[in-house]
């Protein structure tokens, strides 16, 4: 993705762990399901690699401090008491063979995005009376949340694609030993 890429240890390990997640809710995992989840899987790191790249242009930046406090507060790192527990977190990492700092910066980028798309939401707080009347005919709904989040997205979708459309990106799998 514009000249850095997306280790492919990072990629096999998410879509292994969406693959088990599959079959353990019961699905069977067909040629269509797989490549779906593959789909997926590229989809989301690249955009994240995206987001985050523009990030830093924007001097975005999570801190080790607030990773540490997502991590600590991960539903699936925490104990029976609710309370972060760091074997149950690198067991759930050698489980999923991914290395903590993969993990951590896969988080970190996930982290920004959210960031990112919170900062370009907060640009449109309010909804005018055209928009709630052009809402309830393409959205069929005059509720004003609706009809926000509904703009949000739509701005947010346009950014993505006007950052995409500037992107350079080539997909090669090569496995890493």
């Amino acid at each position: 993705v514009n000249g850095t890429e997306i280790p492919y240890r990072v990629y096999y390990s998410l879509y292994n762990n969406a693959i088990n997640m599959h079959r353990q809710s019961g699905s069977e995992v067909t040629e269509t399901v797989a490549k779906t989840i593959q789909a997926n899987i590229l989809q989301s790191l690249v955009k994240d690699e995206l987001i985050y790249q523009q990030a830093k242009d924007y001097g975005i930046f999570v801190s080790d401090e607030e990773l540490a406090m997502d991590i600590q507060h991960f539903p699936y790192f925490v104990n029976d008491k609710g309370v972060f527990d760091s074997r149950i977190y690198f067991a759930f990492l050698n489980n999923i063979r991914l290395a903590p700092k993969d993990f951590e910066e896969y988080r970190r980028k996930q982290l920004i995005s959210r960031k990112v798309q919170i900062l370009i939401a907060s640009a449109i707080s309010n909804v005018s009376e055209a928009e709630i009347n052009y809402g309830k005919d393409v959205y069929k709904t005059d509720d004003k949340n609706s009809i926000l989040q509904q703009k949000n997205n739509e701005i947010l979708n346009d950014w993505f694609n006007k950052v995409l459309q500037k992107s350079k990106i080539k997909f090669t799998m090569l496995k890493e030993n």
